[in-house]
């Protein structure tokens, strides 16, 4: 993922706490998905709250790495494989960004 590129949450996703997970749940289901829940661990749960639609890639990991004690590639490497997971089940989006924002 380019680290310019910024991400936004998909409607057709809510996000549950239930005994201390985040679960992310489909609402609009088809065949595939029709008794799918996601469960994110504890990374990828903080991660996934900094996920907006206004920051890039790079400045989440910039801000988790100031605020959470990992190293730099191993939370880029994190980052990504969460990346790639949501896209894969369209829990996320890019957003298109023009002159440095997100639209």
């Amino acid at each position: 993922m380019p680290p310019s590129s910024v991400y936004a949450k998909s409607d057709d996703f809510v996000q549950r706490q239930v005994a201390g997970e985040c679960i992310l749940v489909p609402i609009r289901r088809n065949l595939t998905e029709a008794n799918s829940i996601y469960v994110l661990n504890e990374t990828g749960a903080a991660l996934w709250s900094y996920i907006d639609g206004t920051r890039s890639v790079l400045s989440i990991e910039e801000e988790m790495g100031r605020e959470y004690e990992v190293a730099a590639d191993q939370l880029h490497r994190d980052f990504e494989t969460l990346l790639t997971d949501l896209l894969s089940i369209r829990a996320i989006q890019e957003v298109a960004v023009h002159d440095g924002s997100a639209t």
